[in-house]
């Protein structure tokens, strides 16, 4: 069957020519219908594994994934297939150090571009008979009627901190920053969740230090409910555990001018009009002879230069 492509030739620069897979790469932007029937392809090869090349072992489950779909989008799993390491001959990757539930969630970003935070890690609209293969059994990991979740209300953020260290540490930017924006959705809702400080907690305490842009959310909210979360004793302590975290919480409260300067104009006029109705020292009585010491005067506040008494 002939395939009539539009003849764009008269477009291209002098000595430019376009090959017949380049021309029929220019076609109009496909429609809704169409982005929904290919993330429908998607959500299949990705929860079926057919057509597979590569495995993602991680702790007893195995997933079967798709070398052009997962590689293309993560400098780690790229090094690791292409780099001649015992990965690029067996075609396995061992992810030990994180769960299943999070390689879940960082497959359905790689194949479907989100994640679900709570509940079923892995987007989708229909029961499904696969996702990943446990080493040991043929049958489907996820059922048909799974129950619903039990998570606690405050998971979503433990899931979202777990995403964003992992996308990290595998290089999937797009993943990490989708990561950070759902959790500073949540940081935004909940923080005056019971459970904040335990995010907090948990933020400092794992996420890598070159890495601060969880904690700069974290700064960003509190500083704008400072008193409210100053009266929790638990984010004291962690405060008092984390001076980082009050840096960033100081240089917020002042970015978001939360804490100014105060005008020293206002200031010194109503300190020359103090002065001027106290006449003597309200320590040693004796007749003003005043002096300011270290930008009191900003505050509205000057010494007896007799015996250094605040007035």
């Amino acid at each position: 069957m002939d395939i009539a492509s539009p003849d764009i030739s008269n477009s291209l620069a002098p000595g430019l020519s376009l090959s017949v897979w380049d021309q029929m790469s220019i076609k109009p932007v496909p429609s809704m219908s169409t982005m929904s029937e290919l993330q429908d392809v998607m959500r299949d090869l990705l929860l079926r594994g057919q057509f597979s090349d590569m495995e993602i072992l991680c702790q007893g489950v195995t997933f079967k994934v798709h070398q052009a779909i997962v590689c293309t989008q993560s400098s780690y799993f790229h090094s690791a297939i292409c780099d001649g390491f015992k990965e690029s001959t067996e075609k396995a990757i061992n992810l030990q150090d994180d769960t299943p539930e999070t390689v879940k969630r960082i497959l359905s970003f790689l194949y479907l571009r989100d994640y679900s935070e709570e509940g079923h890690s892995v987007q989708y609209q229909q029961p499904v008979s696969e996702l990943a293969i446990p080493n040991n059994e043929s049958d489907s990991l996820i059922p048909e009627n799974e129950p619903e979740s039990t998570e606690s209300a405050h998971q979503a953020a433990f899931n979202n901190i777990e995403v964003f260290i992992a996308a990290d540490k595998y290089g999937i930017i797009p993943l990490k920053a989708l990561a950070a924006s759902k959790f500073s959705r949540w940081v935004n809702k909940n923080s005056s969740s019971p459970a904040f400080h335990k995010i907090i907690e948990r933020v400092m305490t794992s996420v890598p230090p070159h890495e601060s842009t969880l904690q700069e959310v974290i700064a960003d909210v509190m500083s704008r409910h400072i008193f409210e979360q100053t009266q929790d004793p638990e984010i004291v302590h962690i405060l008092g555990s984390f001076g980082s975290l009050g840096s960033l919480i100081i240089a917020k409260l002042i970015s978001n001018e939360l804490v100014k300067r105060p005008d020293e104009q206002s200031a010194f006029a109503g300190l020359v009009q103090k002065i001027n109705y106290s006449h003597r020292c309200r320590h040693c009585s004796k007749e003003f002879n005043v002096r300011f010491k270290n930008g009191e005067y900003l505050y509205g506040m000057f010494r007896c230069a007799a015996c250094n008494t605040r007035n």
